[in-house]
């Protein structure tokens, strides 16, 4: 008897234990940092008001009957001292500070369990960037992700996603990574406009390239860039149909049983695709002609 209770009392509170929910995320206020020193200014009524629409949109909290209050500190956010008043805060910690937030009932409009609000909305990390650095590696710089130049990274989202820009490696959602829409080769996508409409291509989703699958594994070419002859060397066996595409979609060229040399001296400067076939299935890469 003795030991069916324990198990049932050790069996009650494995699954209690169980059921506690991991602790919620922090939410970060990313700024970049105009003197690369680790400090830089958050405008904390902006991101407040942000953490409202947060709430609602995520939680479903109506937080209109409630006072949102910042603290620096863990310690503050506990003892209700040192709160952020201050709607231009300049961090005290360099680089990344944890700040914490009490939401307080007013007395009016809707209220809600305050341990779910406590665990929902209290951490929120103060982040500096430095404007030289790639946070997501996408090839463009954090200071050229700021599109609307008013510091605050986070409401950056071209595609609309959710993802801003800095943290999004593919910025304009059309299956070509941002770090791919380099098509000069210069290591830099930001100066890349193929079709001449004025959106560089990384940001822009009507870009004709956007239909490269990146896939090279079954050809190779060289040179790359080139000015006379193309070389082509293939991995598979096979009759390949090889089809040169301009940016703008128009076919040029198209050769059968796979070509291992192709004359490109004629062709304006530019970038060019070329598409191999090969057993059902297409593959693309893009050369430049010098």
């Amino acid at each position: 008897m003795k030991k069916s209770l324990l198990f049932l009392f050790f069996f009650t509170l494995s699954i209690s234990y169980s059921q506690i929910p991991a602790p919620a995320g922090c939410r970060t206020f990313d700024k970049l940092d105009t003197n690369n020193d680790g400090f830089t200014s958050f405008e904390i009524d902006i991101y407040l008001n942000y953490v409202r629409s947060y709430a609602l949109s995520e939680f479903g909290y109506n937080l209109n009957g409630y006072n949102l209050t910042l603290y620096p500190s863990q310690t503050d956010h506990n003892n209700n001292t040192n709160p952020i008043l201050s709607s231009n805060y300049i961090n005290v910690v360099a680089n990344q500070q944890y700040c914490y937030l009490k939401a307080t009932y007013s007395g009016s409009g809707t209220s809600y369990n305050q341990a779910d609000l406590d665990y929902n909305l209290t951490c929120h990390i103060l982040v500096v960037h430095q404007p030289t650095s790639n946070y997501d590696n996408d090839g463009v710089a954090n200071g050229l992700e700021d599109l609307n130049t008013n510091l605050r990274l986070g409401d950056d989202d071209t595609d609309a996603d959710g993802i801003p820009n800095f943290k999004d490696t593919d910025d304009d959602n059309d299956g070509v990574l941002t770090i791919n829409e380099d098509y000069n080769t210069n290591g830099n996508p930001v100066d890349d406009d193929t079709n001449s409409n004025g959106i560089p291509d990384f940001l822009d989703n009507t870009n004709t390239l956007q239909i490269i699958e990146n896939n090279f594994s079954i050809f190779y070419l060289q040179p790359n860039p080139v000015n006379e002859i193309l070389n082509i060397s293939y991995t598979e066996n096979l009759n390949q149909t090889v089809t040169i595409i301009d940016v703008n979609g128009r076919i040029l060229k198209k050769y059968n049983n796979s070509p291992s040399i192709i004359d490109v001296s004629n062709f304006e400067n530019g970038i060019y695709i070329i598409q191999i076939q090969s057993n059902g299935k297409s593959s693309y890469q893009k050369f430049v002609k010098n």
